[in-house]
């Protein structure tokens, strides 16, 4: 017990922890009111309610996250969190906003533990204000499937954190410490396979020999080994394979939008719940380089290697970014990179005596102030499916998702007429069997079974391993009479089900 508390004691500062807390529930804590957006939420979730059992938990830990062929996410640690949620809140959105709150609050307090290894507690504890209300991190904290990116955060920073630790004092705790961290930010997200650099990067910075820490190195090689062993098997049901070929056709692409996220580091003004078109901000951009060439120019000194290590950590975690087909820039992909921003800053002003006094402590409060409106406003974007994708479809007029999911929202008011005009525009955009599948779903409602049938048909000619166009055909056939064919569309149903781990609750259609 003695040795727990020394713990607690060596690794947690209770005042950082409690001025961050009052400002994280003061900010998002409206956020618990929210609603779900049925933006992956539904897929994840309430779609899941059956699936996200302990009975399951084979399927739970080696299918990809969505469970579809083309999905290349091994993510258990995010359906593991959904899991237990599961069991307190149900489909009750409270809960999972709760824990939403929770992973930010505790991504922040890692970033402000790992960075006081090094700068003034106080000047952190300033920066890592400024990093819980950034406006460009809020749909991790607002949407429930953004917390992906904090919780690796949290896995990733600490495992730097105890690394250091390691490093400094050789004990076993902090070399356990950091292996259990690395483990789970790799199965939380495919980046953490990067964190080695940094740990290398480490030792240079410390001046420490690479010799005798070689060891280590070969166990995290091990480590990452067996991940990619385990990543191979999940998706060995997979047809589809992103080659190199296509991983740099996505960053041809896609690269022009670090623009935008090099602007949002300083001015996070143009921000989009729903970005689906390459988005750069020129102007921005240069506006925020100039500012580190100002802080550059301002700075009495700093160490170039750990300038490097923050602009490396920052572009290295945001370079997969660029690799993924269909990328939509989300403004929250900023944070685990911007932590190697605050580096870079702190590095710049850790010598900086004049921080504090009242102009510049004016000046921080107006910033802070301004961060914290900006979030608690923007935020109300995803307070639920209506808010959520009419401003979608407001701001991306062109995307075919947003004007299916506004189709859907149109035809749960009865509005039919206006409803099929969004699910057609939709299908005009990009023909989609889930498109296909929606409109179908519209015509069974308005007794319109033969188009119906058609455009299950037409989707299944663009998706064979969609099992609810299976299951949607099954219930025409039967409606039809042709129960054979219904049999027939229910068998595949079955099928697919098992092959894609998709759903685990398979509903009985009567013959």
């Amino acid at each position: 017990m003695s040795k727990f508390k020394n713990f607690i004691t060596n690794h947690f500062n209770i005042t950082a922890f409690l001025i961050f807390a009052v400002v994280v529930f003061s900010l998002y804590g409206k956020t618990l009111f929210f609603d779900w957006t049925y933006y992956d939420d539904d897929v994840l979730i309430l779609d899941k309610q059956e699936y996200l059992s302990f009975s399951n938990i084979k399927n739970i830990l080696f299918t990809t996250v969505f469970g579809q062929d083309g999905d290349k996410f091994c993510r258990p640690v995010l359906n593991l969190t959904f899991l237990f949620e599961k069991y307190f809140y149900g489909i009750k959105p409270l809960g999972y906003h709760f824990t939403n709150i929770l992973i930010h609050l505790f991504a922040v307090f890692s970033i402000f533990l790992f960075l006081t290894l090094r700068y003034d507690k106080k000047k952190t504890l300033i920066l890592c204000l400024f990093f819980l209300c950034h406006p460009a991190l809020t749909q991790a904290v607002a949407w429930v499937p953004g917390r992906n990116d904090s919780l690796l955060t949290i896995f990733l920073v600490l495992s730097c954190y105890f690394f250091v630790k390691y490093v400094d004092k050789n004990k076993k705790t902090s070399l356990i410490l950091y292996c259990v961290f690395f483990i789970l930010a790799l199965f939380t997200k495919e980046t953490a396979i990067v964190v080695p650099v940094f740990y290398f990067m480490i030792l240079i910075c410390n001046k420490k020999g690479i010799k005798q820490y070689l060891l280590h190195f070969v166990i995290i090689t091990l480590i990452i080994l067996i991940y990619l062993l385990y990543r191979n098997i999940v998706l060995n049901y997979q047809t589809y394979s992103l080659t190199f070929k296509i991983l740099i056709i996505n960053f041809y692409s896609s690269f022009p939008t670090i623009t935008k996220y090099i602007a949002n580091i300083f001015f996070p003004v143009k921000l989009s719940i729903f970005p689906t078109m390459l988005e750069v901000n020129y102007l921005l951009c240069i506006t925020s380089v100039l500012v580190f060439v100002l802080l550059f120019i301002k700075s009495r000194s700093y160490n170039l290697k750990i300038i490097s290590f923050g602009f490396i950590w920052f572009f290295l975690f945001l370079f997969p970014t660029f690799l993924m087909p269909n990328n939509q820039s989300f403004d929250h992909r900023l944070y685990l990179p911007l932590v190697g921003i605050m580096i870079v800053v702190l590095e710049f002003i850790n010598k900086n005596d004049k921080l504090f006094k009242i102009k510049n402590i004016i000046i921080c409060s107006i910033i802070f102030l301004l961060f914290f409106t900006i979030t608690f406003l923007y935020e109300q974007n995803f307070k639920n499916k209506e808010i959520f994708w009419v401003k979608a479809y407001t701001i991306s007029p062109n995307s075919d998702i947003a004007n299916a999911m506004v189709g859907g929202l149109l035809l749960e008011r009865g509005l039919y007429n206006e409803s099929e005009e969004k699910y057609k525009k939709a299908i005009e955009l990009r023909e989609s069997s889930k498109h296909y599948n929606n409109l179908a779903a519209l015509y069974y409602r308005t007794k319109r079974i033969d188009d119906a049938e058609q455009c299950l048909l037409k989707s299944l000619s663009l998706n064979n391993k969609n099992p609810n166009v299976y299951y949607n055909l099954s219930l025409i056939y039967k409606l039809k009479g042709e129960n054979e064919k219904a049999q027939e569309m229910k068998d595949w149903y079955i099928k697919v089900f098992n092959d894609t781990n998709k759903v685990s609750k398979i509903e009985d259609i009567d013959l």
